[in-house]
């Protein structure tokens, strides 16, 4: 499918609401997503479950059928050409929409998951919209894609919308089966802001051991290695297949190790509008990557000032967590991301030194600045206290600069509080954490835990204290 509108995500609304998803209850309650979210809680509170059911949502492969197309499906097929009015077909039918489309959502969680819809009764990630405020926007936004076949790339079908007209034109250059779902995909995907070029990238938290070996569990390279080491070498061609198109990984996992085993081809690539950013990740590894044309990871450490010689290139094996971890994020950001997709990372402080989690709050505040939107589920305390400073630092004030500077931050790191919100995972529930600009955000789940602690230690201390035990050596 070829996509000439914008290629930003651009939802009317960023609201869902989870429901007996993971451990969270029927009424969990709802989440919002700005350009930065941030989710905290301990774990197994469904933190992932929710950034999973987002980004495939985001990620759809499935759209639902519009109803009441079938005689304009009829007419394009004897005609080659009509004209469907969006504002006739809301009035008719705009009101099950959203319950249609959240029903596929719905239905279409156990194969996002990987998993058995038995786990997934029940559940559900409703997008919280009013459908007229959907149609507004629709309406607005001009319409400009079409789909392309075979090595010419022919065209199929072509469908197209001025600006703020609901009149929406329908060619179609050969005749062929499926017209009605091809359609149906350009004008839900229209509908709800989502354009055909995937715009969302998830880094798991297993991103180490995928980094490493990526090659290896390539979904259809582990099902032919599976069954050619079978013993009898009777291979059942039926279980083959089934196993050779499906993945053994939840599908953001899955996704992400396709994307590194396109590596070699995505080398080639230019350098992206975030290039820059990119090189910031170089700041925290201390070195550089680099990728071969068979898609090998190696890593050149920076040249130490107190030695006249050059350090060896690494094999990705070689080197420390910190720079396996990253690695993800600093291609992703050289070689694929644009302005206006969304980039999901589970625990962006993953395996990284608390200075380091500093620097990481930093580059995400620089990617929100630079258009991307960023979901990360965090447990550290440090990334969430640097992005409190970085809000703190947005308050107008004469000592604005002078702070700034005497910190040595820069203005494109200072975060409007009005661009994030927090979500806390617990007790089976979502609840927001309040932001403001004199404090950041109100993470009393990392408070509890740090006042905790040291009281704890206070006590131990003053124990031994007054039991006339001063800690000299017996």
């Amino acid at each position: 499918m070829q996509d000439q509108t914008p290629q930003r995500l651009d939802l009317v609304s960023w609201r869902f609401r989870p429901k007996k998803l993971g451990c969270l209850s029927q009424d969990a309650g709802a989440i919002e997503f700005k350009p930065l979210t941030l989710v905290c809680g301990q774990n197994n509170t469904g933190k992932t479950w929710v950034m999973y059911a987002l980004y495939a949502f985001l990620s759809r492969t499935h759209t639902p059928r519009l109803p009441g197309m079938d005689q304009t499906v009829k007419d394009l097929a004897k005609e080659g050409h009509v004209t469907w009015d969006l504002q006739l077909w809301a009035l008719e039918h705009g009101g099950s929409f959203v319950k249609l489309f959240n029903k596929e959502v719905a239905d279409n969680l156990p194969s996002a998951f990987n998993s058995s819809p038995d786990i997934f009764k029940g559940s559900g990630f409703d997008w919280d919209i009013d459908f007229y405020n959907l149609l507004e926007q629709a309406i607005a936004r001009p319409l400009n894609s079409s789909i392309e076949l075979g090595r010419d790339k022919n065209q199929f079908i072509r469908v197209t919308k001025k600006a703020d007209s609901s009149k929406v034109e329908i060619i179609q250059n050969t005749a062929l089966s499926g017209s009605e779902f091809f359609v149906s995909e350009i004008i839900v995907r229209h509908l709800i802001g989502i354009p055909a070029r995937q715009n969302v990238f998830l880094i798991p938290a297993e991103r180490n051991g995928l980094h490493l070996f990526y090659k290896d569990l390539a979904s259809r390279r582990t099902a032919l290695l599976h069954h050619a080491s079978k013993k009898d070498k009777e291979i059942n061609l039926s279980e083959l297949i089934n196993d050779f198109v499906s993945s053994r990984y939840a599908r953001p996992i899955a996704d992400y190790i396709d994307w590194l085993n396109d590596l070699p081809e995505t080398r080639k690539k230019k350098k992206g509008p975030f290039h820059d950013h990119a090189e910031g990740i170089k700041k925290i590894i201390g070195g550089r990557y680099d990728v071969d044309s068979e898609g090998s990871i190696t890593f050149l450490p920076r040249k130490s000032r107190k030695s006249s010689e050059a350090p060896p290139k690494l094999d990705l094996h070689l080197t420390s967590s910190t720079v396996k971890s990253l690695f993800g994020l600093w291609a992703y950001l050289e070689f694929d991301a644009q302005p206006g997709d969304v980039l999901m990372i589970d625990e962006p402080e993953l395996n990284l030194h608390p200075a380091n989690q500093r620097m990481m709050a930093r580059v995400i505040a620089r990617l929100v600045n630079s258009g991307l939107r960023v979901v990360a589920s965090t447990h550290s305390d440090y990334l969430v206290r640097e992005i409190n400073s970085l809000v703190m630092l947005h308050r107008k004030s004469p000592i604005q600069e002078k702070l700034i500077k005497q910190f040595e931050y820069s203005q494109e790191e200072i975060l409007n509080p009005s661009v994030i919100s927090a979500w806390l995972f617990h007790d089976q529930t979502i609840s927001s954490m309040p932001i403001n600009d004199t404090e950041g955000i109100d993470a009393e789940t990392f408070d509890e835990e740090i006042h905790a602690l040291n009281d704890t230690s206070d006590r131990i201390y003053y124990a031994y204290q007054e039991s006339g035990d001063n800690g000299a050596d017996e």
